[in-house]
């Protein structure tokens, strides 16, 4: 069976085993690693040493000890009737990683490796094992397919996967509780955010396929990929939120009109590059009613583009969406500016 290439360029897992492990990974409704299994960043670091230092000059990074210093975030939970930021798990699923110790949730960093690629207690020593006596350079296919597939089958979640990866982002970047919102004053959604725009930005970590050579931008196709894919992840996780809307205020307006765009985004796409897995979202999108008081269908409609997103992400390659280029954002609009090697 052949080895697929990624976007990157590196090898991966045998294509049909691929997809199956990107059509199954359903993590779409969830914010934030299992405490229980979180190493913390630490635990990547012996490895990863680029990884960690792009991440530390990312607000990944930072919000760890800047978070609870901002005058903003006191009166935020004044409003809310909180205590200390670190200490509110509301606030702590989505601003740090956390991980459990005592039966105690703590705080382990700000927004880390696990927060993305899943909690690695069960992975992080497989997916680097090469084998007795082997290193990465002299491991055989074999072995390195076996190897991927355990970690991936334990919870690893790989850059390929995209649609898994993406939902750890808008678990968080678009909210889904209120009162934090409409009471507390926290903003409905980070501004701007694009799954593209953000992950080509100061989080960006390509540099282990280039032997820490370079940190690259994504291919156009890939860039492609990821533009669509976020769009179907900001209307999946824009219906979750509506559905927890109770009144006609800034969350659920705020929420609803940015998810209506972005569904009417996706039609575009569809007559610009149609697909069947497109059009599938496309028409379950435009069926469901965004409205209060709508919480069933909104989420029925939400777990089924969850479905069809991670099919999409699977099947349908950039260079079939090659006709929306006109569409998707440039360099210029990436969040932050990427990590170079050797940057001080």
């Amino acid at each position: 069976m052949p080895i697929r290439s990624c976007p990157w360029g590196f090898r991966l897992l045998p294509a049909a085993l691929l997809v199956v492990v990107m059509l199954l990974s359903g993590r779409s409704a969830v914010a934030g690693p299992d405490p229980e299994k979180v190493g913390g960043p630490e635990s990547c670091a012996e490895c990863h040493i680029q990884e960690i230092e792009a991440w530390k000059q990312s607000a990944h990074f930072k919000t760890f000890n800047a978070m609870q210093g901002r005058p903003e975030t006191a009166v935020m939970l004044g409003k809310l009737g909180l205590g200390r930021i670190k200490h509110e798990p509301l606030c702590m699923e989505c601003h740090y990683l956390n991980r459990e110790s005592g039966n105690i949730l703590e705080p382990a960093s700000g927004i880390a490796c696990e927060s993305c690629h899943g909690a690695g207690r069960d992975w992080a020593q497989t997916h680097g094992d090469y084998g007795k006596g082997v290193t990465k350079l002299t491991e055989s296919a074999a072995h390195r397919t076996a190897r991927v597939a355990q970690a991936l089958g334990a919870g690893m979640i790989i850059p390929a996967n995209i649609y898994a990866l993406g939902s750890a982002c808008y678990g968080c970047h678009l909210m889904n509780d209120e009162k934090t919102v409409n009471v507390g004053g926290h903003s409905p959604a980070s501004v701007g955010f694009n799954l593209l725009t953000w992950y080509q930005g100061e989080v960006r970590h390509t540099m282990l396929h280039t032997n820490n050579t370079a940190n690259p931008e994504a291919t156009p196709a890939h860039r492609r990929q990821l533009f669509v894919v976020g769009l179907i992840l900001e209307t999946e996780f824009g219906f979750r939120a509506v559905a927890h809307a109770t009144e006609k205020a800034k969350f659920g307006v705020t929420l609803a009109r940015q998810t209506d765009a972005a569904r009417k985004l996706l039609e575009k796409i569809q007559a610009l590059a149609p697909s069947p897995e497109l059009a599938a979202i496309v028409s379950t999108a435009q069926a469901t009613n965004l409205r209060l008081n709508n919480a069933a269908e909104l989420n029925q409609a939400a777990d089924k583009l969850a479905s069809l997103g991670r099919s999409f992400a699977a099947r349908v390659t950039g260079e079939q969406l090659a006709g929306i280029d006109a569409l998707v954002p440039d360099a210029t609009q990436y969040r932050g500016k990427p990590y170079h090697l050797g940057a001080p």
